[in-house]
């Protein structure tokens, strides 16, 4: 499996998983992984199977069915933590729903989700609630109020309804934000401030 790892000598591994269109080499990968090892953390990016084969091609591909994603990953972190080292998952979209399904089996120490789909859009029938129940690691949500994954959640938050998560999960809303943290067009100079907003809860959440 091809993987990035930058700052091996970090005392504490974060395995950072790319969400389904933009692989592990977007400006939001790049940015959540200098500041995870500006706080002296190494991190590890892999590509997904199919994301292996997008680099091959250069053609779009669908991402695999999810058993595979979770298959690959926990091969890598089968080889990975074989020195024990302090492991924290942290997930883009869909890399947010494989690591939530290995956190438990490799004694993750945090897992945090940056955007989580919780509905597909357009689809606010389709629930991924539940799949937060898949460990017990304290996690942590930053999902923008523009989500489109997100619509029914902030809806009801908004009619003051308890937004009810897993005890061992806590949320934070970024205002303004979209799926991928940034503003609108017109408030575009506000994206570098919601993703220093993003970057300094994850560093609360994790130190």
């Amino acid at each position: 499996m091809r993987y990035q790892q930058q700052n091996p000598e970090g005392a504490l591994r974060i395995v950072f998983l790319h969400g389904s269109g933009g692989g592990p080499d977007t400006a939001f990968m790049d940015f959540f992984a200098e500041q995870s090892i500006a706080l002296g953390a190494e991190v590890v990016r892999p590509d997904f199977p199919y994301w292996e084969k997008v680099r091959e091609t250069g053609k779009p591909r669908p991402p695999n069915k999810m058993q595979a994603l979770v298959d690959a990953i926990d091969e890598l972190l089968n080889e990975l933590q074989q020195d024990n080292k302090p492991l924290v998952l942290m997930g883009k979209s869909l890399g947010s729903r494989v690591m939530l399904r290995l956190a438990d089996k490799y004694g993750a120490k945090a897992v945090i989700a940056l955007g989580f789909p919780f509905h597909p859009p357009q689809k606010p029938e389709k629930s991924r609630h539940e799949e937060l129940k898949m460990t017990q690691a304290p996690g942590l949500i930053l999902q923008g109020t523009r989500d489109p994954f997100s619509k029914p959640l902030l809806k009801r938050a908004e009619q003051g309804q308890c937004v009810e998560l897993p005890h061992n999960w806590q949320l934070q809303w970024l205002e303004g934000a979209d799926h991928g943290f940034a503003a609108t067009k017109t408030k575009a100079a506000n994206t570098p401030k919601l993703w220093e907003q993003a970057a300094d809860a994850i560093k609360e959440f994790i130190q």
